[in-house]
């Protein structure tokens, strides 16, 4: 016969709150995390070395982009507006660069460039507002 399954218990502690509760606590408010404005490293970018690419087809996705820009220099991140309905590109897209030369290299090679029978349009990024 099965054996009945015998469960250790401990009691649980949670970071931060000093009570025994049950309660979630987000890991950015967490013991020893990084409370910066923006949050961690991982997420920040630097928005002065960002392009805007503009007529890009609906299909495209930010793989394509890493594809079309990395050789023009080190790129940090790219991502294309994806319309949440229809789960297609809304024709536009950010790509950031670790300097400000690569994104400049990118607009004069790229801006009026055919790529998947459109002409794109490569320019600086406006800085978002505070």
């Amino acid at each position: 016969m099965d054996e009945p399954l015998t469960v250790e218990t401990s009691t649980l502690t949670i970071a931060g709150t000093g009570t025994g509760s049950a309660a979630y606590v987000s890991p950015s408010m967490r013991e020893g995390a990084d409370r910066k404005a923006g949050g961690s490293n991982m997420r920040s970018r630097n928005e002065g070395n960002s392009v805007r690419v503009t007529n890009l087809s609906e299909g495209t996705r930010g793989p394509d982009l890493m594809e079309l820009f990395r050789p023009l220099g080190a790129v940090t991140r790219c991502h294309v507006a994806i319309d949440h309905k229809t789960s297609m590109s809304r024709g536009f897209g950010f790509v950031n660069f670790v300097s400000r030369e690569d994104g400049q290299r990118a607009i004069n090679t790229l801006n009026g460039y055919g790529y998947d029978n459109l002409i794109l349009r490569v320019e600086w990024a406006t800085p978002k507002p505070n």
